[in-house]
């Protein structure tokens, strides 16, 4: 029983005539992973899941009736974060379930290389230093605007002409 406690933990209540499901998995190889979906499907006489992997096709296997309504799977897949859709098949109706990430199922997201960001640790900039920076920023306004004011001509003096010769 205490192998099932995280397992039951990571389930997720489908609804829809599903119950809980849950995707659980170990790497396989460098490339892939085996991942086990379960699913709670009470009155299906059959189950499959539909996995799509992003950017890429989409892949049905049938699941296993493992008894109890409980329907279950092993498969190796490529390292990815599919979008998993089960579909119920009763009475020649056929339900589907909410489209679910297999890390929203409860696979640990370090399977397929996702890891979560760290958190910052830069300090922020105290308000002396905001404070330092607006009267440097002041500072090198005032410097461009006597720059200017040095190198622009004087233009309250009409500008000198030279007499032009004539030559008739």
């Amino acid at each position: 029983m205490i192998a099932w406690g995280p397992l039951l933990a990571a389930a997720v209540v489908l609804g829809g005539g599903f119950g809980e499901a849950s995707a659980s998995g170990s790497q396989a190889s460098a490339a892939t992973i085996e991942v086990e979906l379960r699913v709670e499907a009470a009155n299906a006489e059959a189950v499959v899941a539909h996995l799509i992997e992003p950017g890429a096709g989409q892949q049905t296997v049938p699941l296993v009736d493992r008894g109890a309504g409980v329907h279950g799977i092993i498969i190796e897949v490529r390292k990815a974060d599919y979008l998993v859709v089960f579909e119920s098949f009763a009475n020649g109706v056929s339900t589907q379930s909410q489209p679910l990430r297999l890390t929203e199922l409860g696979l640990d997201p370090a399977l397929i290389g996702v890891l979560p960001f760290p958190p910052t640790t830069e300090p922020e900039f105290s308000s002396d230093t905001r404070m330092w920076g607006w009267a440097g920023l002041a500072l090198a306004a005032l410097a461009l605007a006597l720059l200017a004011w040095w190198a622009l001509p004087d233009r309250t003096t009409p500008p000198e002409v030279e007499p032009v010769d004539v030559v008739p």
